[in-house]
């Protein structure tokens, strides 16, 4: 079983950390990211994560991976249900384009399989420039500004439920809500509450995750 991804990618953090959690075997192929062919060639879409299965058939679509791979994995690892997830994810969406300014221009900086090539780069910034509205150097040099916007959400965001309160089993609201707090790490100095850091590193252990302090900028 394959998962085809992005290392930046959200939506492909939710499916590897439900295959490392639910102890589904896989090879983690990361694609470049001006790789077009290899997803149409798989989903007839550019489009990441992709499952593929054994029988090289393929599927996308992250929360439909996530679910397959529950389905699969050991019954015994719980995937907790829903909870408040659209509470905290409504509450971080309001500074979702401070977050985005401040890291689509890192990403391509981290030294990331997906950005190994200067066409793989470009072609991210071409369309990220696009979905933020101002260049990645504009975007970079306002730092402070996107910083102190999304510093103030995470002071506010309630922590959400630590896999140590339950039996260090992990939910269907850490699939959605983790994934844009691991990001953040890219953002060197940024101040997230001790709480947060706190699920951010209990996730991140529960999942056999990673995050990007040591390489933020």
């Amino acid at each position: 079983m394959k998962l085809y991804q992005y290392d930046h990618c959200p939506f492909c953090v939710r499916a590897d950390m439900i295959a490392n959690y639910k102890g589904i075997g896989h090879e983690n192929v990361y694609l470049l990211n001006d790789d077009e062919q290899t997803c149409h060639e798989l989903i007839n879409v550019k489009m990441v994560p992709i499952l593929q299965f054994d029988d090289g058939t393929a599927m996308g679509e992250s929360l439909d991976i996530v679910k397959e791979l529950d389905r699969l994995g050991k019954p015994e690892k719980v995937l907790r249900p829903e909870q408040n997830h659209p509470f905290v994810m409504a509450h971080i969406d309001k500074v979702s384009l401070s977050i985005n300014c401040l890291l689509f221009p890192r990403y391509i900086l981290l030294g990331l399989p997906e950005f190994e090539t200067q066409n793989a780069k470009d072609y991210f910034q071409r369309r990220k420039e696009a979905d933020i509205g101002r260049s990645f150097q504009q975007a970079f040099a306002e730092s402070s500004e996107h910083r102190h916007h999304v510093e103030k959400m995470l002071a506010e965001l309630p922590t959400p439920d630590l896999p140590s309160q339950h039996g260090d089993t992990i939910g269907w609201d850490d699939i959605l809500i983790y994934p844009t707090l691991r990001n953040l790490t890219a953002v060197k100095d940024i101040q997230i509450p001790a709480g947060i850091r706190q699920y951010i590193s209990e996730v991140t252990s529960v999942t056999d995750s990673h995050t990007y302090y040591s390489r933020a900028i």
